[in-house]
């Protein structure tokens, strides 16, 4: 934060914040210090607003489409995520876990934990639509939040947002249970979940005696894989009818066999010959969110895990403000035309992208280009 402070330390960068704020006699940018202490106070619930406002912008730009699982439901996936720990306490609101439990070596490690929605528009493009963060109530004695629990406040304020948008959820195996499936109905959501034979034992015993009795095992060859699927459609679930589809795929060696990945999806959507593999294939997208989501925001610059302020609610409006930076990036990083062109690292594209704001004056840019305009349609 004092780098980029300095950074942002000149006329150039000041006249181009002021210009995009509407200051146009903006003196002077606040040092990092005060943005800190005004980020302690701002309500976090203000960045999430303008979260959903871009999310918005995207879906109404109707660029997005192809996307849709089927054609009609935006997939949305769930995971959370660590952001910072400690052995000493950060917040009466941090989670904790106890470490050699009844060893003269016990300690408790304190940390943050937020859950994470994000809105899959592309494969390579993955924004964050909602957020909600798993926290205590302050008091020792009172058991504590957890990610089921934080996901139940999460889909009731995704669904305020947007009550209109069609939804199908993917998560981990963690929701695969009636609590998760009751919410989805209330709500209107699908889901497309990673499934474990322990989760739910009754439903993969259930899968394991109709399989063979359903004949729907097919297997198809590709050039350098070969991959299997099956499925089993109406398990009755505690009043839920849900579907299991099982997905294997084996990378094809010229020398010996080669290694096997299988995997287990529960959905109520409908599973067919025709889109078992393409409803397996969006239910894979889920470690995109671990990849191209948190694995980014940690390790390629944004820094995720950085305590950027010692006051809970200052990190809150970090973390938001690192979905809108890393958002914004997404959509350009997507524009193949320009980007590609440009043989560089993501990091020296964006190196370019900072030297830019900091030489070139954005008022006269967007002047020159709406003269251009004007001559050219006027």
């Amino acid at each position: 934060m004092r780098k980029t402070s300095r950074e942002f330390n000149s006329d150039t960068v000041i006249e181009n914040i002021g210009y995009l704020c509407g200051r146009p006699e903006l003196p002077e940018l606040p040092y990092w210090e005060t943005i800190n202490d005004y980020l302690k106070r701002l309500d976090p619930g203000q960045l999430q607003g303008v979260v959903c406002g871009l999310v918005r912008r995207l879906l109404w730009s109707r660029v997005f489409e192809d996307s849709r699982i089927r054609g009609r439901y935006w997939q949305v996936i769930v995971d959370g995520t660590q952001l910072e720990s400690s052995r000493r306490e950060l917040d009466p609101k941090s989670l904790y876990r106890i470490h050699r439990k009844g060893t003269p070596e016990e300690y408790r490690e304190y940390y943050y934990y937020v859950l994470e929605a994000k809105l899959v528009l592309r494969n390579d493009i993955l924004v964050s639509i909602m957020t909600e963060f798993v926290e205590n109530e302050g008091s020792e004695d009172e058991k504590q939040d957890c990610e089921r629990k934080a996901c139940r406040r999460l889909l009731k304020k995704l669904h305020g947002e947007f009550p209109r948008l069609p939804v199908c959820l993917s998560a981990d195996s963690l929701y695969a249970c009636e609590p998760f499936f009751e919410e989805c109905r209330g709500y209107g959501y699908h889901y497309i979940l990673r499934f474990k034979e322990g989760s739910i034992p009754y439903v993969a015993d259930e899968f394991g005696t109709l399989r063979n009795r359903e004949g729907n095992l097919q297997k198809e060859e590709t050039e350098d894989m070969t991959l299997w699927s099956d499925y089993v459609n109406g398990i009755d679930y505690e009043g839920h009818l849900v579907n299991l589809l099982e997905y294997r795929e084996e990378k094809k060696k010229e020398n010996g066999k080669g290694k096997e990945k299988r995997f287990l999806f529960l959905t109520d959507l409908a599973v067919t010959k025709k889109n078992v593999r393409a409803t397996a294939e969006a239910g894979s997208r889920r470690w995109k969110i671990e990849n191209e989501g948190f694995n980014t925001q940690k390790n390629y610059g944004y820094c995720l895990e950085h305590m950027y302020s010692r006051v809970y609610q200052g990190i809150k409006n970090h973390y938001y403000l690192i979905q809108i930076g890393h958002m914004i990036a997404q959509v350009m990083e997507a524009w193949e035309s320009l980007w590609k062109k440009v043989r560089q690292s993501r990091e020296q594209k964006h190196r370019r992208i900072l030297e830019s704001w900091k030489q070139d004056k954005l008022k006269e840019t967007m002047q020159e280009k709406e003269q251009g305009f004007q001559i050219r349609f006027g």
